[in-house]
């Protein structure tokens, strides 16, 4: 039986149809088991012989496979079997994540290795000021790889994405209706790709980390805003219109937020709440995560602060955990990250409070620090490995 491809794959009703498919399907069995003879693409895939030969010769004349011959197999009567592989060495994808205070940008190649990336603090001004010097960051970044064909832009941000029309909401920034994916394609000269950072980032988990190999799987990111997305058979839920948020969970804390209430899991857990209130309290004279976090290896004080966080992460992936009641649950962001010594709190805090069996399927990102520039390249990546011969304008589709 054929490999099912995603829906994302199937369904897509622009240029290539049917042929599409077959390049994005022979694409993906390179990518992720690769590397393949043909006949062994034919037998994952489904698809015939001839098909799978003229694929093969179509998305390596686009430099994304590449012959492989010191992985050919033979030595018998015949010729040997020469199998092929992503081309890692000419193809490369850009990506930005824009935060509330850093602004991480990176390159990546086919298979997800992160070539390089920069941290910024997020510049300040208007939406336009902000998005315009940071393409021109980029764009002095990226002349550092001339040898690679970069294929566009992958832009992950914070707050509301209305992904059709490149249009942007970020309350905490005061961005409203910014047409950032034209503004930002306007400086770099690139097509740019618009996310939101969590579905970003769920989308690496899916393409790069453990959560392909799941049914369904919970990812939830934690730093200055929090979120969670949703994978079932390596699709990622996307509802209408507007994303969905648990800013606004409420987690038992006593911490007030904003909107005027009490126990909000984003006021309690927010890194620079998380400091600020260390800050009133005597315990650090830093402005950082990490200064907080070396604080409280001698001051008791510091050292609670940074464990009710934890507690209050480990009630809020229970909860969020409890009510989607997936295969793998995947932390990542740096409210995690960054105070790897607190993990054990979390943890403790969502075995105590999941009312569901299974108490080990949480496990930790892969990505680590990188998480952001990787989930920024990987909504592109995503793109290119479902649309190869559309993305890279393809003059001459072969059946």
């Amino acid at each position: 039986m054929g490999r099912q491809l995603p829906a994302s794959v199937r369904d897509v009703p622009g240029a290539g149809g049917v042929r599409e498919s077959n390049a994005a399907a022979v694409l993906a069995a390179a990518r992720t088991d690769g590397p393949l003879s043909r006949a062994e693409i034919a037998r994952l895939t489904g698809l015939s012989m001839p098909t799978v030969s003229r694929q093969v010769a179509t998305l390596t004349d686009l430099d994304l496979l590449r012959e492989a011959p010191e992985n050919a197999t033979g030595g018998g009567i015949g010729r040997p079997t020469v199998p092929v592989r992503l081309n890692d060495d000419v193809i490369a994808a850009c990506g930005v994540h824009i935060g509330i205070v850093t602004t991480t940008y990176g390159l990546t190649n086919l298979s997800g290795e992160l070539l390089g990336s920069e941290r910024i603090p997020t510049p300040k001004g208007s939406a336009e000021d902000v998005l315009r010097a940071i393409g021109d960051e980029v764009s002095t970044f990226l002349a550092e790889w001339p040898q690679r064909r970069i294929i566009g832009v992958g832009l992950a941000i914070g707050g509301q994405v209305e992904a059709e029309h490149g249009l942007l909401e970020h309350g905490p920034l005061g961005w409203h209706g910014v047409p950032a994916k034209a503004l930002l394609e306007e400086v770099t000269g690139l097509p740019v790709h618009l996310d939101g950072h969590v579905p970003a980032m769920a989308t690496a988990e899916l393409l790069f980390g453990v959560s392909g190999r799941a049914s369904s799987s919970l990812y939830f990111y934690a730093r200055e805003m929090v979120g969670v997305a949703i994978a079932v058979d390596g699709v990622l839920h996307r509802g209408p219109g507007q994303s969905g948020s648990i800013a606004h969970l409420p987690i038992g804390s006593d911490v007030v937020c904003d909107c005027g209430r009490t126990g909000c899991l984003e006021a309690t857990v927010a890194e620079r709440a998380v400091v600020e209130r260390a800050r009133k309290a005597g315990v650090t004279g830093g402005t950082e995560l990490r200064d907080l976090v070396e604080a409280a290896e001698s001051d008791p004080a510091a050292a609670e602060i940074l464990a009710e966080r934890a507690r209050a992460l480990g009630r809020a992936i229970a909860m969020t955990r409890d009510l989607v009641n997936p295969e793998l649950v995947v932390l990542g962001g740096q409210a995690i990250t960054e105070a790897p010594e607190y993990l054990d709190t979390v943890l403790d805090e969502f075995a105590a409070n999941t009312v569901l069996p299974g108490k080990d399927l949480v496990v930790m990102t892969q990505f680590g620090r990188n998480v952001q520039a990787m989930a920024a390249c990987t909504g592109l990546l995503t793109q290119l490995y479902d649309h190869p011969l559309s993305m890279l304008g393809a003059d001459s589709l072969r059946d």
